[in-house]
């Protein structure tokens, strides 16, 4: 998905001096460059002009992925959730890992640049709005750049939607969406800065969940998730994830591919049979079945009840 290229990014989409990288796209790699109409109605919109996306992309494995900005025109947001990469940045040299977020402001030269052996994986959002630089400073009031907040479902599931709400086209109602989704990455962000990581005795459900977050299209067993988890014998993974979380792991991992089915029958006119192949349902009518005993209703019966609102 690159809806646009060769554009600016943030104030630079009018002053040509910014750019996002030109990075090549690969695999399911996806960048998004609003137009410049799109933008002109999110300003004039008073829901979104306070908070508002003018980029934003998902590289995996992003090798020889680099960029220098010496005075940027917009805030950037880049949330690592594999590999590594440097960053350079108020006069330090930074290692980011997976699970950090980097708050870049306005003004502030940067550079990062991905490891040549473990590349990382990103996604990125570029913003501009009033209440932005208020939202930064509120996440990262030292300005060091760089959040340890480590992998979190929430945070890459509202990434996922951001790519995907805009692939319908730039209506004012997708826009508006986009812009609430980029409050939302910052707010809870900040909510998962001001407490402690809950880890469940080394047990790391968050981590367990990122990797089926990242997995949705793949027919994972009980033994794939066991060994995602560092567990060795699955029926004590059973155990202890049921005890953490009040489900087995198989049941969150399928309502996990129901909720993101849910989402494309909202937003897309993908058939029925297109979006069960993109969650590893190759069988329709048994995705239908699984739907149906999730949700209650048919995938088709569902569609029907978003449309009238």
């Amino acid at each position: 998905m690159n809806h646009s290229s060769g554009l600016g990014s943030g104030r630079g989409l009018d002053h040509g001096t910014e750019r996002t990288s030109d990075w090549p796209l690969r695999n399911r790699a996806e960048r998004v460059l609003l137009p410049q109409l799109a933008l002109q109605d999110m300003v004039l919109n008073p829901l979104s002009q306070h908070c508002y996306p003018l980029a934003f992309g998902y590289y995996p494995q992003a090798s020889g992925h680099q960029m220098t900005r010496p005075n940027p025109q917009d805030y950037l947001v880049i949330y690592c959730v594999d590999g590594l990469a440097t960053l350079e940045y108020a006069d330090s040299l930074t290692q980011v890992q997976r699970g950090d977020l980097l708050l870049l402001p306005a003004a502030q030269a940067h550079r990062y640049q991905a490891d040549s052996q473990h590349p990382w994986s990103l996604y990125w959002m570029h913003l501009d709005g009033t209440d932005v630089p208020a939202l930064f400073q509120q996440l990262d009031p030292s300005a060091s750049g760089r959040l340890q907040l480590g992998l979190h479902e929430q945070l890459v599931s509202d990434f996922w939607a951001l790519l995907s709400v805009v692939a319908t086209g730039y209506h004012s109602a997708n826009l508006l969406h986009a812009s609430s989704l980029c409050r939302s990455i910052l707010t809870y962000a900040a909510l998962l800065g001001s407490r402690a990581q809950q880890n469940n005795d080394g047990f790391n459900v968050e981590a367990l969940h990122h990797f089926m977050q990242q997995n949705l299209e793949r027919r994972l067993t009980l033994s794939d998730l066991s060994s995602a988890a560092g567990e060795t014998s699955p029926w004590q993974f059973i155990r202890r994830y049921r005890a953490a979380t009040g489900q087995t792991p198989m049941q969150a991992f399928l309502h996990r591919k129901i909720t993101r089915a849910c989402y494309l029958l909202e937003v897309s006119d993908l058939p029925v049979a297109e979006v069960a192949r993109q969650f590893g349902f190759e069988d329709p009518y048994y995705f239908s079945r699984v739907f149906r005993k999730i949700t209650g209703i048919s995938p088709a019966h569902y569609r029907q009840q978003s449309t009238k609102g």
